[in-house]
């Protein structure tokens, strides 16, 4: 298995965390925007829509999916409750639902509208280049990527979630991913979809 979105993720993870040297991950710092976060945007964004077409090919009914709602239908019956997955970042006491959006039936994300936006209309919508969009992206990317390599032992682990990655990366720990089961054995080992 070519694991190069893994690699990639770590290294979009590597500017991530550059960017907290300056401005600490923090809900009072969501709003926060810059060109950094406008480039991180762009680039996480476009790796969620390479990595989502990538996962739509391995699921029954996915490889007509070519945007988001394609994606949404195709991984949400692939995988019920993809949408409830709940990545925490122990180190700032914070958590995300990057996909929550999904529960509802043909809806996006904020953060992909905000990815959208910068893309298309940068000038008018700088604003939304901001860190919460990008940190949720940035999650959104992850729980792709879990589902992605889910018969896989990805190492190296992310920094961000060194602490307990990935036994407690979802909210609460040791919990299952939505729509999986699997025997563990270390590190998504032996994942099999239900």
């Amino acid at each position: 298995m070519n694991l190069a979105a893994w690699h990639y993720f770590l290294a979009l993870e590597r500017d991530l965390i550059r960017t907290l040297d300056y401005v600490e991950l923090h809900p009072d710092n969501a709003d926060a925007f810059s060109n950094e976060y406008a480039k991180l945007l762009l680039l996480v964004g476009s790796e969620v829509d390479v990595v989502a077409k990538q996962l739509c090919r391995t699921v029954p009914g996915g490889d007509n999916a070519n945007n988001i709602l394609g994606y949404q239908q195709a991984l949400t019956a692939a995988f019920p409750g993809i949408y409830s997955v709940d990545i925490n970042i122990s180190r700032y006491s914070m958590s995300f639902k990057p996909w929550q959006a999904w529960e509802e039936e043909s809806n996006s994300p904020t953060w992909w509208k905000a990815y959208n936006e910068v893309k298309h209309e940068r000038n008018s919508n700088y604003r939304v280049a901001n860190q919460g969009n990008v940190a949720t992206a940035f999650c959104g990317l992850l729980v792709l990527l879990m589902y992605h390599f889910r018969k896989y032992e990805l190492q190296p682990y992310p920094q961000l979630l060194e602490r307990g990655f990935p036994d407690s990366l979802v909210v609460g720990g040791n919990h299952d991913l939505p729509g999986l089961n699997y025997t563990h054995e270390g590190a998504f080992a032996a994942w099999e979809q239900s």
